[in-house]
């Protein structure tokens, strides 16, 4: 009788959350079904949204002197929203699929907060332009929602299940150590400068 081979959806086994008994390197997952047949290349996948990534952040460093601080906001919001649709295309190739789906949507989300959030910044918060407070504030801010999406792209790109509770206990494979540590990190320092900005 052929063992059943391990998808995203097969629950690992009752161990306690403890995941040591279902470590595996990435080369030995399996690869379970192949590709959707209708995902686009791997290249194309990749290389929009990180060719899309670059574009704005070269962009951003060009206009930052030209910027208010609610303005940036702004910016980067409809930066992190458009950012957020060729994210869509690599969910196919994505380790675990329902986080890259998460970063998607996610994405688009802290876009739009980011936008309202650099829209009322000088007249409903009070914010004056470019002083210490109203500058670290906006870079907690910023990186807040930025760092949510890049933690959560990690997670489904590097494979890292410790914070996603979305596919924490349907995951066939775990990442290694260093991987999720990277997650806790970025996750859990984002969530703090959120809650400061």
């Amino acid at each position: 009788m052929a063992a059943a081979v391990p998808t995203e959806a097969t629950p690992l086994a009752k161990n306690g959350g403890d995941s040591s008994n279902n470590a595996a390197t990435p080369s030995s997952c399996p690869v379970v079904g192949g590709l959707d047949p209708a995902a686009v290349p791997l290249p194309v996948a990749i290389l929009l949204p990180a060719g899309f990534f670059l574009w704005g952040l070269v962009t951003w460093l060009r206009l930052l002197s030209k910027m208010t601080d609610g303005q940036e906001q702004v910016y980067h919001g409809i930066y992190m929203s458009l950012f957020a649709y060729p994210l869509g295309l690599a969910i196919p190739h994505a380790r675990i699929k329902k986080a890259m789906s998460l970063a998607h949507g996610v994405s688009l989300l802290q876009g739009v907060t980011l936008i309202a959030c650099g829209l009322a910044w000088h007249s409903t918060f009070g914010f004056d332009d470019g002083t210490p407070v109203s500058v670290w504030a906006k870079y907690l801010n910023v990186y807040g929602m930025w760092g949510n999406t890049v933690g959560i792209l990690w997670s489904a790109m590097a494979g890292a299940t410790d914070l996603m509770y979305t596919s924490k206990d349907t995951v066939a494979c775990r990442a290694p150590r260093w991987v999720e540590n990277v997650e806790h990190v970025v996750l859990k320092s984002q969530g703090l400068c959120n809650i400061i900005a």
